[in-house]
């Protein structure tokens, strides 16, 4: 008698105690069994949804459909979930509707035949959801940072001990009311029994105090593998799927909670998230005698709130470069569009005889503003095909030497007076089996780099090498440096190191440099000191002999 009572203890904490609301439904619709968690839902008082039809839960325009399916049910009982593809919706006592999401499980009770449905409200979920569909379609709109996370407090766990019949009653009374009580306490223990083997998307534990497990069910139990591994009397020093660091873990867990400690919790198990409640469960003599853990599958949620974070992530980065896009394009376009507009001015007021040489030099100054546009909008349109993945390397052998120094040539009628360009390489050709194109553009960016960052008076060395199945380039300058905490940031679109804000740039340059070299199998490196100089170190294969 004493362990049918400590058993209707239990399986009472479980119905009162789930975090998740639990009607039990007889074959006419009436709700015979309430739990808070499905008071609070629907939000009625306690004791209010007994004896109700379960159709008054529902909004009208669905009453009359639900109760053809639930009477087919009736005739056709089995364990299903429902609403995870569905739109299944709730009518609370107030009016007011949530969408929700139902798994259903019939059971006999002496001899009758019952429902027990399991309601989760689904309302912040598909909210959620709806948010998400909306991020990932439309990057154009910029959503709100998602705050609100797929929580949910279970309710604290209270108990109520049944207090024995007044002692003043007579033996033959007591016999037959104990007779009551087991078949009440038979009745209930196998209401309980059903609910906690069938609680969806999860399963509970409960502890002794000597770290056996009393009970273990629920749905999950079977899904994770563990029907054979973790049973009912095993020491959880015995869980051999357990390391030692889990194992302390839970012991820690579970005194905390035999304690009286109320604990919440996450843990992952094979790729999967659970939510962990803990809380103390008395015994007939109000004494904590065993700790219930009851663990929730939030995977779904997680991954969700996960998918929402990458897309708002990357609506920010997005936002971020089209702003930093907006202020470099406004600033490098409005200088050189400036200085064309000036000597366009000044060439219409030097018509006179004589001045053809004041002609000349504004002649000059609009054509290299006008080289610096070109520049600027070709860094543009070779970062959009990169980005496109429309740049292909189109291979051919050609002497690397000869391709260098004519472009240093061409270079060099543009660089200021006091700046030396030194040049040396291999007496014979450096064949490279590469895009001749993309080559020419590492080898002009570099070098532009080189004269436009060095003070005048400096040398610019550019050095070709050979070493194993390799060539490199090697271009060196005495300019103004790289500041040391940002060079990690170099190879960054549009990034601007702070002591060259004052040099014209777009910041787009090294960016395609690189990805140039790694569409030909290189590399590139540097190394820079401010005030001495920057060393830029470029790898490219030797082509394969046959």
């Amino acid at each position: 008698m004493s362990n049918q009572l400590q058993d209707i203890d239990l399986f009472k904490s479980i119905f009162q105690s789930s975090v998740e609301g639990i009607l039990v439904v007889d074959v006419e619709g009436i709700i015979i069994k309430a739990n808070p968690a499905s008071e609070k839902l629907f939000d009625y008082n306690k004791g209010e949804l007994i004896n109700q039809k379960v159709e008054n839960l529902i909004p009208n325009k669905f009453k009359k459909n639900h109760q053809n399916h639930r009477e087919g049910y009736i005739a056709k009982p089995k364990a299903r979930r429902m609403g995870q593809d569905l739109d299944l919706w709730g009518l609370k006592k107030n009016g007011s509707q949530f969408q929700l999401e139902i798994s259903l499980s019939p059971t006999i009770i002496k001899g009758e035949q019952f429902v027990i449905a399991f309601i989760i409200d689904t309302s912040k979920q598909k909210k959620t959801e709806k948010k998400l569909k909306i991020s990932q379609s439309k990057l154009k709109s910029y959503s709100e940072e998602l705050e609100e996370k797929v929580t949910r407090r279970t309710n604290e766990l209270t108990t109520t001990v049944e207090k024995l019949v007044a002692s003043n009653l007579n033996l033959e009374d007591q016999i037959q009311e104990t007779k009551e009580a087991e078949k009440s306490a038979a009745a209930s223990k196998s209401l309980s029994s059903a609910i906690a083997k069938n609680f969806p998307n999860g399963f509970i534990i409960v502890f002794k105090p000597n770290l056996e497990i009393l009970l273990i069910e629920g749905e999950a139990i079977i899904n994770l593998g563990l029907e054979n591994i973790i049973v009912e009397n095993t020491n959880v020093d015995d869980i051999a799927i357990f390391s030692e660091e889990q194992k302390t873990k839970l012991k820690e867990d579970i005194s905390k909670t035999i304690a009286g400690e109320h604990l919440r919790f996450e843990i992952t198990y094979r790729n999967k998230y659970y939510s962990v409640d803990t809380t103390p469960l008395l015994d007939d003599t109000t004494v904590i005698s065993s700790a219930l853990f009851v663990y929730s599958n939030i995977t779904e949620h997680k991954k969700i709130e996960r998918d929402a974070k990458d897309a708002l992530k990357k609506e920010q980065e997005l936002n971020e470069l089209k702003s930093r896009f907006v202020s470099m394009a406004s600033h490098e376009f409005r200088t050189p569009l400036s200085a064309i507009q000036t000597s366009a001015i000044l060439i219409g007021r030097q018509n006179e005889v004589g001045k053809e040489q004041k002609r000349e030099k504004y002649v000059t100054q609009i054509k290299n503003n006008v080289k610096h546009l070109v520049v600027i909008l070709n860094d543009f349109l070779s970062l959009s095909k990169l980005e496109e993945g429309k740049v292909i390397a189109n291979k051919e052998v050609f002497d690397f030497v000869t391709l260098s120094k004519t472009l240093i040539d061409e270079v060099s009628m543009t660089k200021k007076i006091g700046k030396n360009i030194i040049f040396s390489s291999p007496e014979l050709p450096v064949l490279l089996n590469l895009d001749s194109k993309l080559v020419r553009h590492i080898l002009i960016n570099l070098v532009s780099n080189a004269i436009k960052y060095s003070p005048k008076n400096t040398d610019i060395n550019i050095n070709i090498t050979e070493s194993g199945d390799h060539i490199f380039l090697e271009i060196k300058d005495q300019g103004i440096g790289i500041p040391e905490e940002e060079q990690d940031k170099l190879f960054d679109r549009f990034f601007r190191a702070k002591n060259a804000h004052n040099i014209e740039g777009t910041g787009l340059g090294l960016n395609i440099v690189k990805q140039y070299v790694a569409l030909m199998n290189g590399s590139i490196n540097f190394k820079s000191k401010i005030n001495i100089g920057t060393t830029f170190l470029v790898k490219l294969p030797k082509p394969i002999k046959l």
